[in-house]
């Protein structure tokens, strides 16, 4: 949890950098070291990328992709903001955020997936009000890693994320969803990732009622997924973006240094 005391100039990425390297044959887990190292690269990475085109902070990376979520839906973007859709680890995730400006990467990305693929929204609808509330916001990584997430750079793996299947794998025991969503304090274990599937005696049983106490599911996430893995799918294979995307990695890819004869 060091990117607060990055951004914030606390501490800088040489200063990490070379305390790191000094442990270099000395930590158990030399490979988790590396690749942390190699975090630390990209970082500055993504900092330059935003030196050299501002514009992305706007625009879509690869224009392949900007014919699509052209229309905001104020409610949908104002429940996202709030945490009121009605899918538990979404929502604890967005409250959380607003009170401590702090979310882990896997929840960054689940949340911005939620945003921009479950709700189909814009990713620019979304990209400021998470900016605001990061403590660690940088704005290179972020907007970078946004439309990553948001499907819009046309050279990444599209990634979106079951929002039930996270809640269920990053937060088991509902410890982080009741902490957050005090609503569903009083909702049993088997229901906490899913209260939709209370049935009207189990509602009477807990005292709890769907749509009064805490949201209905504001859209139906399957559904939603379908259209958009065929929207941005369809969007990834086409020759237009793929030939902005070679454009994209000629230009930012890393080339790999050439062995000197003799050497």
């Amino acid at each position: 949890r060091l990117s607060a005391y990055i951004s914030w100039g606390n501490l800088s990425i040489r200063q990490i950098y070379q305390a790191c390297d000094l442990k270099r044959g000395i930590v158990k887990n030399s490979i988790s070291l590396e690749q942390y190292m190699v975090r630390l690269k990209w970082h500055c990475h993504f900092i330059q990328r935003l030196e050299s085109e501002p514009e992305i902070e706007f625009v879509n990376v690869n224009p392949a992709y900007n014919g699509i979520r052209k229309k905001k839906n104020k409610k949908y973007i104002k429940a996202w903001k709030e945490g009121m859709t009605g899918y538990p680890l979404n929502d604890a995730a967005m409250r959380c955020v607003q009170d401590t400006g702090y979310l882990d990467f896997r929840i960054r990305a689940t949340v911005v997936s939620f945003l921009t693929h479950t709700l189909w929204q814009p990713w620019q609808a979304g990209s400021g009000h998470l900016a605001r509330a990061f403590l660690d916001y940088e704005p290179g990584i972020h907007f970078s890693q946004f439309q990553m997430q948001a499907g819009t750079t046309g050279i990444s793996t599209l990634r979106i994320y079951n929002p039930v299947k996270q809640s269920k794998e990053k937060d088991k025991d509902g410890i982080f969803i009741k902490k957050w969503v005090p609503e569903l304090n009083d909702v049993p274990l088997k229901f906490i990732h899913e209260p939709w599937l209370l049935s009207s005696m189990d509602e009477m049983l807990y005292n709890f009622k769907l749509g009064v106490d805490y949201p209905k599911p504001i859209v139906d996430f399957e559904k939603e997924h379908k259209y958009a893995r065929e929207q941005l799918w369809g969007i990834k294979n086409s020759s237009e973006s793929k030939f902005q995307s070679r454009g994209i990695i000629l230009k930012h890819a890393r080339k790999k240094n050439k062995k000197r004869k003799g050497k």
